[in-house]
């Protein structure tokens, strides 16, 4: 039987690996395919993400750019804080032959005081000319308007003059008290030297805390402007949503492109893919696809197995049966034909005879006794003594010719069960006739019945050589005879195991190889289907 089924495996086994590899291989080719597309679909992504990225910084940069003529012009957006210094004057000694300011007339003082230059000690000549005149002297020159207030020329950042100067300049011309001077004086310290900053129309540009910083030198002027950053990219139409602007290291699949000459401001673009999700998602459909021809693969070897198997003992069935009716059929022509002659003894002839239709009929009801094990049981009341008792009764002539001694145990009194009688006699006939085939010749089988929670069993024992681990596995299927080269049909255990199953039992086995096998039929007192045909025959009130 093991060669058999290997005969049959092994070209179903050799398809299988040849048809799944072919599988794998055109899998494994159309994976590396995707691949290649998903590749190609990220770069183009991040190319077309960078040259976006790279479009919108310029945006930003000559936006930027447009934002700063405006604070030149003094014409500046909302949301743009903007600020202007006096440069620090250079300090030098008065050159030979200069006039003191006390000296001059007061027409050429009255000019100064709209003035924004200073003097070689760098004091705006404008706050000079204002302390020679006199803080209560009106000056007015012919054809020109009121001279200007140099105070607040001074305090307003107008008038160029150093940080640590501002004090005594503002006490000077009676604002000492006034907290402009403070404010200015803590500005132009922190500014930047006007020598460093780059001249107008250009600006130094610097990225802090979320809002670009400009400075620049315009005359005796520094020129500063703030802007958010989210400002700045609203005036340029960048939408901000998809971008991200400031320090660090890029982010994570998102094209990145520096403002120009902002090193600190980067517009981020995200790479969107759109076709790697769709590649994606082939792939995975692929390995899925060839996973579940894979599995398909798998479930039509096992059936194609199954059905050899099948196949393979529906022949030794046959070959079987054949080989059990060719004996009795041979033996019942001999004694026909010596009969026929006159020869022998006709009384013993016809025992023989008779001993021979005894087995045919053994034979045919065997295997009638399998094609009906799937048919409705028919239900009865039924005494489980009796019906072991008569069991043995029936198998008794085959014990006897094998030397085989039966013993009856029967617990005492058993309950009245609702059993399919002649199929659960059959079912202990099968039982008992594997026992007496395979048992020792001369040996001793014990049949019993007794409850057990619920359930009468039916149990027959041998002596024989038992029933090995591996052979258990199927030992129940139909035709399945395990290794013996006893005679038999390979039906016995199957009508068995049927009728237990159609009582809402089960067939137990206990074997230990080399101390013989106890096989048990395990049913309930009263099946569920005997009370539902019981149910479905009562008349409706």
């Amino acid at each position: 039987m093991l060669g058999q089924d290997s005969a049959v495996a092994r070209p179903a086994n050799l398809l299988f690996a040849l048809v799944s590899g072919m599988f794998l291989a055109i899998g494994w080719m159309a994976d590396r395919a995707l691949d290649g597309q998903m590749a190609r679909a990220r770069a183009d992504a991040g190319s077309a993400a960078a040259e976006t990225a790279r479009s919108r910084a310029l945006t930003v940069g000559a936006t930027l750019a447009t934002l700063e003529e405006h604070v030149l012009s003094q014409t500046v957006a909302a949301e743009v804080v903007t600020e202007r210094l006096p440069s620090a004057p250079a300090r030098s000694a008065p050159p030979p032959g200069a006039r003191p300011y006390a000296a001059r007339s007061r027409a050429e003082l009255a000019k100064l005081l709209r003035a924004t230059t200073t003097s070689p000690s760098g004091i705006p000549d404008a706050v000079l000319a204002r302390l020679a005149l006199g803080e209560g002297a009106t000056v007015s020159v012919a054809g020109e308007p009121p001279p200007p207030d140099v105070a607040s020329r001074l305090l307003s950042g107008a008038l160029p003059v150093h940080a640590d100067d501002l004090p005594y300049l503002a006490r000077a011309l009676g604002k000492g008290a006034d907290p402009r001077v403070a404010r200015l004086r803590e500005r132009l310290r922190s500014a930047p030297d006007a020598t460093t900053l780059p001249r107008a129309p250009r600006f130094r540009r610097s990225l802090r805390a979320g809002t670009i910083e400009g400075w620049t030198a315009d005359g005796v002027q520094r020129i500063r402007y703030e802007v958010p950053v989210a400002r700045l990219l609203d005036m340029a139409r960048i939408p901000a949503a998809r971008i991200a602007a400031g320090q660090g290291p890029n982010v994570p699949a998102a094209a990145r492109a520096e403002v120009p000459d902002i090193p600190t401001l980067a517009i981020e673009v995200p790479i969107v893919d759109r076709d790697g999700s769709r590649l994606r998602a082939l792939r995975t459909a692929l390995w899925v696809a060839v996973a579940g021809s894979i599995v398909c693969l798998l479930a039509m070897r096992r059936a194609l197995l199954a059905e050899a198997r099948a196949t393979v003992r529906e022949k030794r069935f046959l070959a079987s049966v054949t080989h059990e009716l060719r004996t009795p059929l041979a033996a019942l022509r001999l004694f026909g034909e010596r009969l026929a002659q006159g020869r022998g003894e006709p009384r013993e002839y016809g025992e023989l005879i008779a001993e021979e239709s005894q087995r045919l009929e053994a034979l045919v009801e065997r295997v009638l006794a399998a094609t009906r094990a799937t048919e409705r049981p028919h239900f009865a009341r039924v005494a489980p003594e009796a019906l072991m008792r008569s069991a043995l009764t029936l198998i008794g002539p085959r014990a006897e010719r094998r030397e085989v001694t039966l013993t009856c145990r029967a617990a005492t009194p058993l309950p009245t069960v609702t059993w399919d009688e002649e199929a659960v006699r059959r079912a202990v006939l099968n039982l008992l006739d594997n026992a007496i085939k395979h048992g020792r010749p001369g040996g001793h089988v014990q049949a019993d019945a007794f409850a057990e929670g619920g359930a009468i069993c039916l149990s027959v024992s041998d002596d024989g050589p038992g029933i090995s681990r591996r052979e258990r596995k199927g030992l129940f299927g139909r035709f399945v005879r395990g290794n013996t080269e006893a005679p038999g049909t390979g039906l016995g255990l199957h009508f068995a195991e049927q009728v237990a199953h159609a009582h809402g039992g089960r067939v137990d086995l206990v074997s230990e190889e080399g101390h013989g096998c106890t096989f048990t039929l395990r049913l309930p007192a009263h099946p569920p289907a005997a009370a539902a045909d019981a149910t479905a025959a009562r008349p409706e009130a």
